[in-house]
């Protein structure tokens, strides 16, 4: 990821599959999901289920999706699972997080 990239968040957090949608592309626009660290909390407060369930661990950059955490959130891809998104609506959530503009209040992330 590139340091220079501004990016944006909610304002205030979904709920259900749209929060299932915001986190898929919170994961792909860090790259959390191929394994790199992130100081994931400039963009959300309380993942701490995930750290619970040994998703996400604490490194010293951040947070990192662990083995368990990358095939876990791919799953939600898939027909069939209960938290199923659509690849369409995660790029249209990308397209938030890098311009700010999309449904919703989004802020500049600090």
């Amino acid at each position: 990821m590139d340091s220079n990239n501004q990016f944006y968040k909610l304002a205030i957090v979904p709920r259900g599959r749209r929060l299932w949608t915001y986190m898929a592309a919170i994961l792909e626009v860090t790259e959390m999901d191929q394994g790199k660290p992130f100081p994931l909390k400039r963009f959300l407060v309380n993942f701490q289920t995930h750290l619970d369930c040994g998703r996400v661990e604490n490194v010293p950059e951040g947070y990192r999706l662990t083995r368990i955490g990358q095939d876990y959130f791919q799953a939600r891809y898939q027909a069939g699972n209960t938290q199923c998104i659509e690849r369409a609506a995660v790029e249209q959530m990308i397209r938030s997080i890098r311009s700010g503009v999309g449904e919703g209040e989004w802020v500049a992330l600090t």
